[in-house]
């Protein structure tokens, strides 16, 4: 599972919030969470585009989201070891970014429609090639408990379900043995998982927002909520 805890807001490229500042009642107890952040409002402006239309950034916030979109999108060059730059100097040293570069230019407007295709089209493929290989959870191809059996469990059984399969026949190989990896889904073998693997570009992908949609979680969250509620509060 990946919980998205991110401690970043970046508001028009021009102000960036970052750390944790939560106001909920298990932070104002005193005795749980420190909360700590920053707001940087950068003066030096460039010129950027917003929505298709020329806008005023700050230089800070800008390389800031265009740099975290790269990564995501795989748009980050690799760094040459033998080419050593400011990128490569401790802290107290500005880094370098490669302005107008074509990378760059693709992630300048973050509400364009190239944009929104480039970020969506990742997204999917990336999340595709994922679970073509790995069947990860959650996942949208998972609506209800039979499609999780179905899709994970059957492959992948844990805590008690592994120990009776293997105590059933213990001299029957695993389906997967390392990475959750299916065997007998890739005829072609190691190398058919490379083909697949090699469409992924950066970190993208979507989020599962139908995982277990047909099932009612609430039911099962109560009694789940009544023993957690001391440490959550």
């Amino acid at each position: 599972l990946l919980y998205v805890h991110s401690k970043l807001l970046i508001a028009d490229d021009r102000v960036v919030i970052c750390g944790s500042a939560n106001l909920n009642d298990r932070s104002q107890l005193g005795d749980h969470d420190s909360e700590i952040a920053i707001c940087i409002e950068d003066p030096r402006e460039i010129d950027s585009y917003m929505v298709g239309r020329p806008w005023r950034a700050t230089e800070f916030a800008a390389s800031l989201r265009r740099q975290l979109f790269r990564k995501h999108l795989g748009l980050l060059p690799p760094q040459d070891f033998t080419r050593p730059d400011r990128n490569f100097e401790p802290i107290g040293v500005p880094n370098a970014y490669d302005w107008g570069s074509r990378e760059d230019e693709a992630v300048v407007d973050p509400l364009s429609l190239d944009f929104l295709s480039l970020w969506n089209t990742t997204a999917r493929t990336n999340t595709e090639a994922f679970e073509r290989v790995f069947h990860p959870v959650p996942s949208d191809k998972v609506r209800n408990w039979k499609q999780y059996d179905e899709y994970f469990s059957r492959f992948f059984p844990t805590g008690k379900d592994a120990k009776e399969e293997r105590g059933k026949d213990a001299k029957k190989p695993s389906q997967w043995k390392l990475g959750h990896v299916v065997a007998e889904e890739f005829p072609g073998g190691v190398a058919e998982v490379k083909d697949v693997l090699s469409m992924i570009r950066g970190t993208l992908v979507e989020m599962p927002l139908l995982f277990l949609k047909e099932e009612d979680m609430a039911k099962e969250g109560l009694t789940l909520n009544a023993m957690t509620e001391e440490i959550y509060t």
